[in-house]
């Protein structure tokens, strides 16, 4: 709910949900200068952890939610490409 507000979404109109998801990974990826795995690790587990460990944290529910998107992204990469 506080990421939602600070982005101006409503969290339950599915169209200003999925802006307001575009709009906080964008902001992630400038945050960590365009580190797709630090991005995408700040997405779950807060733009703190991933700073205070310099990377993506060591909770498992974070490295598993890395994994899980960055292999979806690379199958659907695949299946884009023949």
């Amino acid at each position: 709910p506080e990421t939602a507000a600070a982005l101006g979404v409503d969290p339950y109109d599915e169209q200003e949900n999925i802006e307001g998801g575009a709009k906080y990974i964008r902001q992630m990826l400038d945050t960590f200068d365009g580190s797709v795995r630090k991005a995408i690790a700040a997405y779950n587990a807060g733009p703190g952890a991933v700073q205070r460990y310099g990377g993506v944290p060591p909770y498992s529910e974070t490295q598993n939610y890395v994994v899980r998107v960055i292999s979806n992204y690379n199958r659907l990469q695949r299946s884009l490409n023949g």
